[in-house]
């Protein structure tokens, strides 16, 4: 008979090494890394040790995540309430969110909305105005943003022109 092998207790990790291997993964926000620290079972003054340090060390940034964060979900076709919405839900700080949407002009805004409303019409192309109205809402975009895209007769890439649906007034 085989003897049985027993597994060898480890020390755990301390809150500052298990930080570091969270933010290696991606760039964590205080407020998230402390969530996850304290499911984790670390005690509170360990976490708080931890997170100074990692502040003082330079990894846990708030303002680079801020900004890593509007990044991608600008790339990926989002609005700015999305994007207000992911800094608030994820714990971002009001001064580093702030700095991150200090970016995002109407200008731009309009644009990536145009965007993404090609996208949708090019796999939607029998669907409504009000169909992609809803699209875009889903996606983060105000309401002045997707009016200004369906409704704007300037824009004639963009514009009604092509909506299915849509009746001039």
């Amino acid at each position: 008979m085989r003897k049985s092998r027993t597994k060898r207790e480890r020390s755990p990790k301390p809150a500052y090494d298990r930080g570091l291997d969270l933010l290696a993964r991606r760039m964590h926000f205080a407020a998230e890394l402390r969530a996850k620290l304290a499911r984790r079972g670390y005690p509170e003054a360990d976490v708080d040790g931890a997170l100074d340090r990692l502040v003082a060390d330079g990894y846990l940034n708030e303002r680079e995540a801020a900004h890593m964060l509007v990044r991608s979900l600008k790339r990926r076709g989002y609005g700015r309430r999305r994007l207000e919405f992911d800094l608030r839900r994820r714990g971002a700080d009001e001064t580093a969110a702030a700095a991150a949407l200090a970016g995002v002009g109407d200008e731009e805004e309009l644009e990536r909305a145009g965007s993404v409303a090609a996208r949708w019409r090019s796999t939607h192309p029998a669907r409504d105005a009000s169909a992609l109205a809803r699209h875009l809402e889903r996606r983060g975009f105000g309401p002045r943003t997707i009016g200004a895209l369906l409704f704007d007769p300037a824009d004639e890439a963009v514009g009604t022109a092509g909506i299915r649906g849509h009746r001039s007034c």
